[in-house]
């Protein structure tokens, strides 16, 4: 399929079934990542690992995510997403299909760090996507939808690896989850349209300078570091902080569910009030003031429907924040860098996905229990409120 202009190719309404596309995309990304902890107290013991090591399996995808981001952001920039999204999700399925054959440690770690590669060139795809497709006023919107994949994925794994596991055991979880993540990719060579006149021209690099000498740019992604910090740990550790109260893993599934549904809930609304009042920085700012105290009251539940209600409460307030970090960061940059400014921001706070989780686990190794675990994670949004005051976000360019 040639890739025409989005304007003159395809009717204006086609930037439905593009928003449509990129949020499959990303959900699946999330799916694939978030498979691992809901497995963790089963495969643990076959493999005879350390909690720091299970955590460590997050660590690991998030090595090779991170790696992958600037480069991902640049050849969207160039050449568009359409092969971009499509290398990404084969070698995401293929990699997490593999998952299931696993016998040792170091085999699992990695094929963790091989779908990290692959996974990590879709965000600054999607939201280059996006960035092209949508009018400044329906971006909230547009972004909103699709960074409900984060909740999204937590959702559809904690409800779907439990099952598969019952089912068809841990090893043929992976395996469907990998399958799924193909097909997806090859819907997605099929259908996603690119616009050749928002392509980057001349050189691939030109966009480090705007991109790395912008304080807007860094600030806001110092500052969702410090938002990642919390919700991929509360991703990784809130399976195994619910078991060891005492309470089954189907149970600890239902609770992570009420989160993600909170979380899958909250950034369209997010997207769709900043698109009518505007302020997206200190609809920002008071998201992360919220998190930091939900999360402590979260960790210190201890009964089912406290931990259903509160966990509903704590995925909505987290995941409100998230569209205005990706809408920010690609008007600071502007559309010909878009994708690279993403790629690279992500590349920043997704730090704090990969040093969390070992951190966190290493934490609980020590102490024995998971109390501590929830107040480092709630150091993190107050940080970030910090780094957030001093951008200005009428420094936009285009």
């Amino acid at each position: 399929m040639q890739n025409t202009s989005a304007q003159s190719a395809a009717p204006v309404p086609y930037r439905w079934v593009i928003l449509a596309l990129m949020t499959t995309s990303f959900l699946f990304t999330f799916i694939v990542r978030f498979s691992w902890p809901p497995l963790i107290p089963v495969v643990v013991p076959v493999l005879n690992m350390s909690m720091a090591k299970a955590g460590a399996y997050m660590s690991a995808f998030y090595f090779g995510y991170i790696i992958t981001q600037i480069p991902g952001g640049l050849l969207a920039d160039r050449f568009g997403a359409r092969l971009i999204l499509t290398a990404s999700l084969i070698i995401e399925g293929i990699t997490t299909f593999g998952m299931g054959f696993i016998t040792t440690y170091d085999t699992g770690f990695a094929l963790r760090v091989a779908t990290g590669l692959g996974a990590g060139a879709l965000y600054g795809a999607c939201t280059r996507t996006l960035f092209e497709w949508f009018p400044a006023e329906e971006r909230g919107t547009a972004f909103g939808i699709m960074l409900a994949g984060p909740s999204g994925g937590i959702l559809v794994s904690s409800f779907v690896m439990p099952l598969l596991n019952s089912t068809f055991g841990w090893q043929g979880a992976f395996q469907a989850v990998g399958v799924a993540t193909i097909i997806v990719g090859m819907a997605i060579f099929l259908l996603v349209r690119s616009s050749d006149q928002s392509k980057s021209a001349g050189s691939m690099f030109g966009g480090f300078r705007i991109v790395f000498g912008s304080k807007e740019i860094m600030l806001t992604a110092l500052s969702c570091f410090c938002l990642m910090w919390v919700e991929l740990g509360t991703a990784t550790w809130a399976f195994a902080h619910i078991k060891k109260l005492g309470l089954e893993l189907k149970v600890a599934g239902t609770v992570m569910m009420f989160y993600g549904i909170g979380g899958l809930l909250s950034p369209a609304i997010s997207g769709i009030v900043s698109d009518r009042i505007g302020h997206r920085k200190w609809i920002y700012i008071v998201s992360l003031l919220v998190i930091a105290p939900m999360t402590v009251l979260f960790g210190a539940q201890t009964e089912v429907k406290m931990l259903c209600i509160v966990g509903f409460l704590f995925g909505f307030c987290s995941y409100f924040a998230n569209p205005h970090v990706s809408i920010m960061i690609s008007e600071f940059a502007g559309k010909k860098f878009a994708g690279l400014a993403n790629g690279s921001s992500n590349a920043i706070f997704q730090l704090a996905s990969m040093i969390g989780p070992f951190v966190m686990g290493w934490g609980i190794d020590i102490t024995g229990n998971f109390s501590t675990v929830w107040w480092i994670m709630a150091a993190g949004p107050l940080v970030g409120i910090v780094l957030m005051l001093p951008v200005n976000p009428e420094n936009k360019r285009d």
